[in-house]
């Protein structure tokens, strides 16, 4: 009986010993799992956040869109005012042959010179007249543009400072034009007639 109990005995101690490392290898498989699974949320949260960020980065501008089209929209205006102001409209043509005309009908000059004024300075200074009031309308949207759309896209600001130079330039041609300063309304000298006798 002695012999049997003290051959049971190792055997005991061996399958203790099995028994506490199949619990630590679990133990260590448990621990590993948890890891991994950690590392993959990480992995996940750090996904979500980067998707996160780029949603709102798309996002972003659509937030004010009516502010940046109505910046643009007043850019494109403003440049296409300043650049009337120095071809001409169709509008300042119309009111240039009306003072003809009416110039024309009236038939109130008693001299050449006085004809000359009519038929040829009163439209020209009209013309000059329309294409200063654009000149001055560019210049305003301009500068609204430029003040109100400090955030705006640069191609916006450009445009509104062309549109502000054009209408700057605009502007001056007309004034010179209307204050007849390199075009003087023509004139025609006075002649005197000599008669002699014999």
């Amino acid at each position: 009986m002695e012999t049997t109990k003290t051959a049971e005995a190792p055997e005991s101690a061996t399958e203790t010993e099995t028994d506490t490392k199949a619990v630590e290898a679990e133990d260590e498989n448990e621990i590993e799992n948890e890891i991994e699974n950690e590392i993959g949320n990480e992995d996940e949260n750090q996904d979500e956040i980067e998707l996160d960020e780029v949603l709102e980065n798309d996002w972003e501008p659509a937030a004010k869109p009516s502010g940046g089209v109505l910046a643009a929209a007043a850019a494109v205006v403003g440049a296409a005012f300043g650049l009337s102001s120095l071809t001409g409209t169709w509008i300042a043509d119309l009111m240039s042959e009306r003072q003809n005309i009416i110039a024309q009908a009236a038939g109130t000059a008693t001299t050449t010179n006085q004809q000359i004024a009519q038929l040829y300075g009163t439209p020209w200074h009209t013309t000059a007249l329309f294409n200063g009031f654009f000149a001055i309308a560019a210049i305003l949207v301009a500068v609204a543009v430029l003040l109100a759309a400090k955030g705006s896209a640069t191609w916006v600001r450009a445009l509104a400072w062309g549109g502000l130079a054009l209408g700057v330039i605009g502007l001056f041609i007309a004034g010179v034009i209307w204050f007849d300063v390199f075009t003087d309304i023509p004139t025609v000298a006075a002649t005197t007639t000599t008669s002699s006798t014999g």
